[in-house]
């Protein structure tokens, strides 16, 4: 019976523990700007012997959304370091948007990211393709 019991203090202690230790990550999460709204992987690149993850990350203010791509760099361990970063201009350029839905489609048989947007001020939606090239790359076209 003593034996059931120090078995049984021992297993919740071990629990204990394992609960008690931060996740590895947590710090960063922290120290994210509290205007990132949000953070999507999006798909995969490779350029010569390098490789990696494309992210789509969405800044938010009360006025608009800025939207980039960014393309981080993987290696056996798992992300090392952002390779490139680039705001999608033209979200900028044609009006105060904000990111409704993001996801992936096949638009004329490429693979694309598409993001709903809206107006700020007339709140009419909109929708726009982003196609990956290269590092660093992209190219957009709204589709309505």
């Amino acid at each position: 019976m003593k034996w059931i019991l120090v078995l049984m203090l021992s297993l919740a202690l071990g629990a204990w523990a394992q609960r008690s230790k931060d996740p590895d990550h947590l710090k960063m999460v922290y120290k994210l700007a509290p205007a990132v709204y949000d953070v999507k992987g999006m798909g995969n690149w490779k350029k010569g012997r390098e490789s990696g993850q494309i992210r789509l990350v969405i800044a938010r203010t009360h006025k608009r959304d800025e939207v980039y791509l960014q393309w981080v760099k993987w290696d056996t361990d798992g992300p090392v370091e952002v390779k490139s970063t680039v705001l999608i201009n033209e979200i900028q350029d044609a009006a105060n948007f904000k990111t409704t839905f993001i996801r992936r489609e096949t638009i004329d048989g490429k693979r694309q990211i598409v993001l709903g947007l809206e107006n700020h001020y007339d709140k009419m939606p909109s929708r726009i393709a982003l196609e990956v090239l290269d590092v660093g790359r992209y190219q957009s076209r709204f589709l309505d």
